[in-house]
């Protein structure tokens, strides 16, 4: 019985090895005015995996629904266009951040303020999720233009 108890170990140590891995650098959510209803996440999604992942979705506590997008600029005008998922290359990395991609945290609850945090849960579409703690903050580099 141990022999196979044993193997039994082997094989789900083995399969765990299998399982992509996604690593979450420096995740933070922008404060806004007390009234807004939405706010952006920003974050380092890292693929330390030989095989691409991709991130099909999020949830945000205190949020109704949270969306990935783009920011595109046209004609001077900061657009938001939603993306229907994010590509992380093998051995690679995507940085959310703001003037480009990030998650749009829709219709919250209750403001949020510096010192807070955001229980987000990303979901790939290997089924797999992470759970992140984003601390919210003022971006240093739009202090005195708090809104998304």
């Amino acid at each position: 019985m141990k022999k196979i108890a044993l193997s039994g170990v082997f094989v789900v140590s083995m399969m765990n090895l299998a399982v992509a891995e996604v690593v979450v650098e420096s995740p933070w959510v922008r404060e806004g005015p007390p009234n807004a209803k939405t706010l952006a996440a920003y974050m380092v999604l890292r693929n330390d995996d030989d095989s691409v992942e991709i991130l099909k979705g999020a949830t945000a506590s205190g949020f109704e629904g949270v969306e990935i997008h783009r920011t595109v600029m046209e004609e001077g005008v900061a657009t938001m266009v939603p993306q229907e998922s994010l590509t992380i290359p093998s051995k690679g990395s995507v940085t959310l951040a703001p003037g480009g991609l990030h998650l749009m945290l829709i219709n919250g609850k209750k403001p949020v303020k510096t010192g807070d945090s955001v229980e987000l849960t990303l979901r790939f579409s290997d089924g797999e999720t992470i759970d992140v703690d984003a601390p919210v903050r003022t971006s240093p580099a739009s202090a005195g233009h708090a809104s998304h």
